[in-house]
């Protein structure tokens, strides 16, 4: 009769925790496409677009990577904003090594990076000046007219960046 009634509480016990565990709200993954809010001052909000694959000044994207583009305008100027999640840390480096070597040069690439954790890029390349940085999975290019624009905008976007990582975790 006792172990009868252990048995009844314990198997109340396990419905109640698998009810918990399985009704609860999954945490909510963070995607290129909850950055498309994002908003520069005086700037123009042109388009913002999302997709799966795409491109990347002109470089293609695999058929797994998500990615949003933004572009803004003031006045004839335009700004862009590229922000893609890979779907491999490996696929990101590769991708940046390929990025960098276009607009630059193959020693910029590979001194640029430490392959699979973080990369980072600022310089003046054909169609204005260009700040990147990938972080694993996360690949991140603005492209601006000059280095006190992009700086500038880099410093909003990751202002941003905190308020949505927190709204996303919390």
């Amino acid at each position: 009769m006792m172990r009868a009634k252990i048995s009844l509480i314990l198997a109340m016990v396990l419905i109640v925790i698998l009810l918990f565990t399985s009704c609860s709200a999954g945490k909510e993954e963070l995607v290129p496409g909850r950055y498309a809010g994002f908003k520069m001052g005086d700037y123009m909000d042109l388009t913002s677009s999302t997709a799966i694959g795409g491109s990347i000044m002109e470089l293609s994207l695999d058929g797994e990577t998500l990615l949003l583009e933004k572009r803004f305008a003031k006045g004839t100027e335009e700004f862009v904003i590229y922000v893609a999640k890979f779907s491999k840390a490996s696929r990101t480096t590769s991708f940046w090594y390929g990025l960098i070597r276009e607009v630059s040069n193959d020693f910029r690439s590979v001194v640029s990076a430490l392959p699979l954790i973080y990369g980072e890029f600022q310089d003046e390349i054909r169609q204005g000046y260009m700040k990147a940085w990938f972080s694993g999975k996360w690949l991140y290019v603005f492209l601006g007219k000059t280095k006190s624009e992009v700086n500038s905008a880099v410093k909003t976007f990751k202002e941003f960046e905190k308020l949505l990582v927190k709204s996303v975790d919390s």
